[in-house]
């Protein structure tokens, strides 16, 4: 009896997140509406996982110029950038803005993960996906004219968490497989040989969620202002139907505050830049790991956005004032590139 319960719970999960996906790309197609039009990608590549079996979509947005540098043998730095929504809803081309900023100010490439979604694949799915995009373009970088050593990750809300949790999984699965793999000197030179090459710089994190233990109810109460906070029927969704397990909760591949100081030193670049939204029920936890971020030595710029809500920047306002948004985007790519070009 109990499995037939959860059976019906996680297909009422999966009924609910087509709904809010439908409404959703109504409001992205509303933000994309106004000028200037955002960036198509240029081309997308299919990841397909030797050890899964499944296939990840990467979304490739680059500078005017990409083809014809490429051939001359330049290669680009990169952003590669996760897409909010609860781990349930959202897709790689949402955040196209941010694409274009980053375009026009940084002169990187800009690969978007189209990671598996909850309820279909939970917990780890989405991070496995986003371990499986950066050893691709490790693996494929000059064909595809990408200079690995300086990589960016960015990321909005679930995407936010996943800038933070993707080096952390990559950091462990490295390990994991060269210690199951001791004897078996190919395979694990192999592996060794993809990512010698892969740095990660510099994170980017828009108001992420970094622990899935804290009650929601308790955030919300806790917030500046709760009635401006994500209601519960959403929260309620993507909790359950990314980590229906309790105990993945507690996994610092979902709740990055969770993992060791060893591992947040040793997995996460110097330069960290966190963006936490004022009457965001995820403000606190974005501050105290600042705090703790700093206490390891990392370069942490943290950004307060006054007076704005989860997600303030996807409002589907056609006549919004994207302005006051770009300027944040503008300032957060000038230090990518500073970092880019040191």
């Amino acid at each position: 009896m109990p499995d037939h319960t959860m059976a019906q719970s996680r297909w009422w999960l999966y009924v609910q997140a087509v709904f809010w996906r439908f409404l959703m790309r109504i409001g992205m197609f509303l933000h994309d509406i106004g000028p200037p039009s955002p960036p198509r990608p240029a081309f997308t590549r299919t990841v397909t996982s030797d050890s899964h079996g499944h296939s990840v979509v990467l979304h490739f947005y680059c500078p005017p110029d990409y083809h014809q540098q490429r051939r001359l043998g330049h290669r680009y730095p990169v952003a590669v950038n996760f897409h909010g929504g609860g781990f349930t809803l959202g897709c790689a081309t949402d955040d196209s803005r941010w694409v274009k900023v980053i375009l026009d100010n940084v002169g990187a490439v800009v690969v978007s993960v189209s990671y598996r979604r909850a309820p279909e694949h939970p917990f780890p799915a989405a991070v496995d996906d986003g371990v499986e995009g950066l050893l691709y373009l490790a693996a494929h970088a000059a064909e595809l004219g990408l200079d690995v050593s300086r990589v960016a990750l960015s990321g909005f809300s679930a995407g936010g968490n996943l800038a933070v949790t993707v080096p952390l999984r990559l950091r462990d699965r490295i390990s994991t497989e060269v210690e199951e793999h001791l004897g078996r000197a190919e395979s694990t030179q192999n592996l060794i040989n993809q990512v010698s090459d892969l740095r990660i710089v510099a994170l980017f994190s828009w108001y992420p969620i970094l622990d899935f233990q804290e009650s929601r109810d308790h955030r919300r109460a806790m917030s500046p202002m709760p009635d401006k906070t994500l209601p519960a029927f959403f929260t309620t969704l993507f909790d359950e139907a990314y980590l229906p397990n309790l105990e993945d909760r507690a996994s610092p591949y979902a709740s990055p505050v969770r993992a060791s100081d060893r591992n947040l030193a040793e997995a996460l670049p110097h330069d960290i830049f966190l963006f936490i939204c004022e009457w965001d029920m995820l403000m606190k936890e974005g501050q105290s790991f600042v705090r703790r971020l700093e206490g390891l030595g990392k370069r942490v710029r943290a950004m307060l956005i006054e007076k704005a809500k989860h997600a303030w920047d996807k409002s589907p306002n056609p006549w919004r004032d994207q302005d006051s948004v770009d300027v944040l985007y503008r300032d957060a790519c000038a230090d990518m590139k500073a970092i880019f070009d040191r």
